[in-house]
């Protein structure tokens, strides 16, 4: 990158911003926490389950008012549950994204102000 032009970079800089912010703007359901699968016993004294648990069951995972709560998902909502939880973590990686860009954007920014401080030339002072 040339630190001389930051048009070519900020550009670039600035097609990844909008595709980062097309998948957060982009409406969809989400479920904030995390989603398991886990084995479980399901409580008959009869089933194979008795021995070793072998029942797969979902499990959700999230945070209410500061604590810990987890939930079974019921199976004809598992597959929505998990597609929400993926679009989810895109979200966070788009924001983690977000920041990342940010951070080279003022990067380049700081550079060109720099560049532009007329303060070297003034009085035959050199850096």
């Amino acid at each position: 990158m040339s630190s001389k032009n930051p048009v070519g970079p900020l550009k670039a800089l600035h097609k990844r911003r909008l595709a980062a912010l097309k998948l957060l703007l982009h409406w969809q359901p989400i479920v904030i926490g995390n989603v398991y699968d886990v084995l479980r016993r399901c409580g008959k004294a009869s089933c194979h389950c008795a021995v070793k648990p072998s029942h797969r069951q979902t499990l959700l995972i999230f945070a209410e008012k500061g604590r810990r709560r987890c939930k079974f998902v019921r199976r004809q909502d598992a597959a929505r549950i998990r597609q929400a939880w993926l679009s989810y973590r895109e979200c966070k990686k788009a924001l983690r994204e977000l920041r990342t860009l940010n951070n080279r954007e003022m990067g380049l920014l700081r550079v060109q102000l720099r560049l532009r401080d007329v303060r070297s030339t003034v009085g035959g002072n050199s850096r």
